[in-house]
């Protein structure tokens, strides 16, 4: 449904479900997204990862295969389309963003203490960490503060 500027309504999560099953099959995942207006212009934010990392090469393929989808879903002359990687040291803000980053080295409060290892696991609920050979589980709504390290 091509919504252009007028009546332009579109949600984080309408957004995600246009562009999820195109990114799924270029094994990409979104990390985060968001849009909204900007000067009479519609901004659209992506931030994107793949397994093994994600480079220059795979945001500009990414780039010129959700543009003419975004530009049929609104405004072509007013669409400004923006994607970056999440960075090396990116603070997980999301729960559903430990899973994209199993194998990564992450460091998380837990209560007062600061806990440094490698993302081993995340079922939805709990995250396990390899800490110096030792897997340690860790309730994710517990965590105070995650990132990537």
């Amino acid at each position: 449904m091509a919504c252009g500027l007028k009546g332009f309504m579109e949600t984080t999560e309408e957004l995600e479900n246009i562009l999820k099953p195109i990114l799924d099959g270029m094994g990409i995942s979104m990390v985060e997204s968001s849009i909204g207006r900007h000067r009479g212009d519609i901004k659209v934010n992506l931030v994107l990862y793949k397994q093994g990392g994600i480079g220059l090469d795979d945001l500009t393929k990414a780039q010129k295969i959700l543009r003419p989808r975004l530009e049929l879903e609104y405004d072509r002359d007013n669409l400004s389309l923006e994607i970056s990687s999440p960075g090396l040291s990116r603070v997980i803000k999301r729960d559903r963003e430990y899973g994209l980053f199993i194998g990564r080295s992450i460091r998380i409060l837990h209560g007062e203490d600061w806990v440094n290892g490698i993302l081993k696991a995340y079922d939805g609920k709990t995250i396990i960490i390899d800490i110096d050979g030792k897997e340690v589980s860790y309730v994710a709504d517990e965590i105070r503060k995650a990132k990537l390290d």
